[in-house]
């Protein structure tokens, strides 16, 4: 009896992941099946006898609030930053200062 012929002629029955599957195989990030939250998951669900595959659940639909649009103007902040922006001396330093040291830059120099 060859068990190997038995197992190598059936379809594997294990979980289909991104690391099984060919190269334009992509499962998702599973972002809509957050734990406990509220309005996570699908936003509706599919419908077996009706005259529509899928019924879109109100409760279940994402919402996405914002400011209106004389409070986005009125801010002072702003998306991006122009390319006329120049800095002082003392703003320039103050940024050097902030920012942490390259690791290329900690390391010695090799003597020779």
């Amino acid at each position: 009896m060859f068990f190997t012929a038995v197992c190598l002629s059936k379809a594997s029955r294990r979980a289909l992941t991104p690391k099984r599957g060919n190269k334009d195989f992509y499962k998702g990030t599973r972002q809509a099946f957050l734990p406990g939250g509220h309005r996570t998951g699908a936003p509706g669900k599919h419908v077996i006898r009706g005259a529509s595959k899928y019924r879109l659940l109100d409760e279940k639909v994402r919402v996405f609030v914002a400011p209106s649009i004389e409070e986005i103007k009125k801010s002072e902040l702003k998306p991006y930053v122009g390319k006329d922006v120049k800095l002082t001396m003392v703003q320039k330093r103050e940024l050097w200062t902030i920012m942490p040291k390259s690791p290329a830059s900690s390391q010695s120099a090799p003597s020779s």
